[in-house]
């Protein structure tokens, strides 16, 4: 498949997303986060043929876990499952980050100094139930978790930053989303959307440029 070829495919998926931001079909919300599966299905290339199935997971998963958020109401048991799913989305980005680089340590730390003060002092007091307490408090760290390992990647420096950049927005959104639900600051509600599936096009964007300008080079960013 040519360089130019792989690159107009993330036209699809950002296509969609203004979609999702103009009306949010629940078709359209998928249609962003399938497109980049099968773009990175096929345009990852040769050097992440077998880790590309971990992030493809991901996307995917992140479909069912839409459809549980845009159904849970006011039911904990949807909105525990749908955590579960972004949970299991998050884990999948992550397990990719770990097999091709490494958790960055200090920023971990740092995104733990600020995420466990923020679920303690203005998550908690807001959850009544203990499982979806310690849903939310688990689906905290690992979002860091997945954050931090992006900061690791050991791939060529726009790859891992455009991936990097992809799970910041991920971990940005769904901070929103628990300002929103739990502390019921709604001020940046209107980011949500735009944020969460720029997320799957940035991570679909990271492969194709890998599989594009590097599959089988040796450039692998150090910072």
């Amino acid at each position: 498949m040519c360089k130019m070829f792989r690159l107009v495919l993330i036209a699809i998926p950002i296509l969609f997303t203004v979609f999702v931001v103009s009306g949010p079909e629940f078709y359209e919300r998928a249609g962003v986060s399938l497109s980049c599966a099968v773009i990175v299905w096929l345009a990852a290339g040769q050097t992440l043929r077998t880790t590309k199935w971990w992030v493809i997971a991901g996307l995917v998963i992140s479909v069912f876990g839409d459809w549980f958020m845009g159904h849970k109401g006011d039911n904990p048991t949807l909105f525990i499952c749908a955590i579960a799913l972004f949970f299991t989305a998050h884990a999948c980005f992550c397990i990719f980050c770990l097999v091709n680089g490494r958790i960055h340590r200090w920023f971990l730390l740092v995104l733990l100094m600020g995420y466990l003060p923020f679920f303690y002092l203005v998550l908690r007091p807001a959850i009544p139930q203990q499982a979806l307490m310690v849903a939310v408090l688990a689906y905290l760290l690992v979002s860091c978790v997945s954050l931090a390992a992006a900061t690791g990647l050991r791939l060529p420096t726009i790859v891992k930053w455009t991936y990097a950049v992809g799970i910041a927005l991920f971990v940005f959104s769904d901070t929103i989303i628990a300002l929103s639900i739990f502390a019921k600051y709604r001020e940046l509600d209107f980011l949500i959307l735009p944020t969460y599936f720029s997320t799957h096009v940035a991570l679909a964007l990271a492969l194709t440029l890998m599989g594009s300008f590097f599959d089988g080079k040796a450039k692998i960013s150090k910072m």
